[in-house]
């Protein structure tokens, strides 16, 4: 699969791109699996916002057209009862991608939620995201080095962030633009 996005790593520009007006999509997704080849997404959360404030949300279960292992549903709390009268991710993907355009996403661990999105769009038959992203994960390593680890859960307990439901594509893309905006406050 070959990679679209270009991933942003100069983060001290980024406190200027967000006080300058840029636009922002903090996401993320709970797939079937590990292997975007092989599973399939079957939620994606959105915050479409700005330094003005949130402008759009998304919230989406799609029917993955196969069985939910067990250990995902433990995780992420969504079962096949739930999904399998949901419509496929090929109905909503364009959506999406309307809500996405021209926006800097924003991903905890983004490479895993980018490789999972645009295998969908190429399985739906729709042109891969060219967005440029920022990978909190790697942000919140540059911002707050200190820290002994920078998993999502970790960051939003030390943060005092709510986390909502965790593995829950919604919440955690809520935590995500938290954590963005923690990060976004260091300057170096």
């Amino acid at each position: 699969m070959k990679r679209q996005n270009k991933i942003l790593k100069d983060f001290r520009k980024l406190h200027l791109l967000y006080e300058e007006g840029a636009i922002f999509t903090a996401f993320d997704t709970e797939t079937t699996g590990l292997s975007p080849t092989n599973c399939r997404i079957i939620e994606i959360g959105a915050i479409k916002f700005s330094k003005e404030g949130i402008i759009q949300t998304y919230s989406q279960l799609f029917n993955p057209q196969c069985e939910i292992p067990y250990f995902i549903s433990q995780l992420t709390h969504i079962n096949q009862d739930m999904v399998d009268c949901c419509k496929t991710i090929n109905c909503h993907l364009p959506d999406f991608l309307e809500m996405i355009n021209n926006t800097i996403l924003i991903a905890h661990n983004a490479q895993f939620d980018l490789n999972f999105l645009n295998a969908e769009c190429e399985k739906s038959g729709l042109e891969s995201t060219k967005n440029k992203v920022i990978d909190t994960l790697q942000y919140s390593k540059w911002a707050f080095p200190e820290l002994e680890k920078h998993k999502l859960d970790f960051l939003a307990d030390y943060f005092k962030i709510n986390k909502g439901s965790s593995h829950r594509a919604f919440d955690d893309a809520e935590t995500c633009r938290q954590l963005f905006l923690k990060c976004n406050e260091v300057r170096k």
